[in-house]
């Protein structure tokens, strides 16, 4: 069941990227271009955690030499993830300060072994761990259609709020999956909303920006591929008729099938992605 759901979380993570390639600048990095069939987007925060004090970024796995390095605990936004010669590496993109060897602005791309990063806890973490408590929203967004605003958080409970998203069109408000927390609020999972990507919004109390921290982040942890198998011949015949367990098939095949259509629209060869 983990699996069903976790794969389930790793194609509402692509879908944004895909529907919203318009928006995306595409990495000039050659080994990029050369295994995108072996790419696949990731979006999360990591820390460098080197056994040497820092971690090496290349232009490429198999490169020999380094053009970066980030310090143990810099922070590190992995875009993509790769598996390569039995290692998985992310794809990131360094600051200014770290160029070396005379590299360009425009291409300051680089990969990372992530074996030798901590992944920050974020709301794909929180999915994990809530995975058997998500469920399809029904409600009306009745208290958003009051305030036409709601403020973003990474995940429900986290430790402080994000930012404020304001004059909304609820033509536009689509919630991917709910959560209820311990004291009865409903939150929402919004995948793209005005430039907010992979948020959530308390459908409850949406400007309360008191809310109390009831799931805090831990330390960083060591990240594992979100490799899953879905094999529905091992559910039982309880699961079968579970509507959570239906609404997870029938969304998984729903997003398999709109993700390679939408893949095969936006990844076309020399397609240019503008940067907004």
């Amino acid at each position: 069941m983990k699996r069903v759901v976790g794969f389930l979380m790793l194609l509402l993570i692509m879908m944004p990227l895909v529907a919203y390639a318009d928006v995306i600048a595409e990495p000039k990095n050659d080994f990029y271009e050369q295994h995108q069939s072996r790419i696949v987007y990731l979006g999360r925060s990591f820390a460098a955690n080197g056994e040497s004090g820092g971690v090496s970024v290349k232009k490429a796995p198999n490169a020999k030499s380094e053009v970066a390095k980030l310090l143990n605990g810099e922070v590190a936004y992995i875009e993509y993830s790769c598996l390569y010669d039995g290692e998985f590496w992310g794809f990131t993109r360094y600051g200014a300060s770290q160029i070396t060897f005379g590299d360009k602005f425009d291409s300051r791309y680089g990969w990372v072994k992530l074996d030798q990063m901590l992944v920050l806890y974020d709301y794909v973490a929180f999915e994990e761990d809530h995975f058997d408590e998500l469920y399809p929203y029904n409600g009306d967004y009745d208290a958003i259609k009051e305030t036409r605003a709601a403020i973003a958080w990474s995940w429900p409970g986290s430790d402080a709020p994000l930012w404020t998203i304001e004059d909304l069109n609820m033509e536009n408000l689509r919630v991917a999956y709910a959560y209820r927390d311990a004291e009865d609020r409903e939150w929402g999972f919004v995948t793209y909303l005005y430039g907010s990507r992979n948020v959530w919004l308390c459908l409850s109390d949406p400007l309360n920006r008191d809310m109390p921290v009831f799931n805090p982040a831990p330390k960083p942890y060591l990240w594992e591929s979100e490799t899953f198998h879905i094999d529905i011949r091992h559910y039982t015949d309880e699961q079968e008729n579970d509507p959570t367990i239906i609404f997870i098939i029938v969304l998984v095949v729903a997003l398999v099938t709109a993700t390679a259509i939408l893949i095969q629209i936006a990844w076309k060869p020399n397609k240019v992605i503008k940067e907004r």
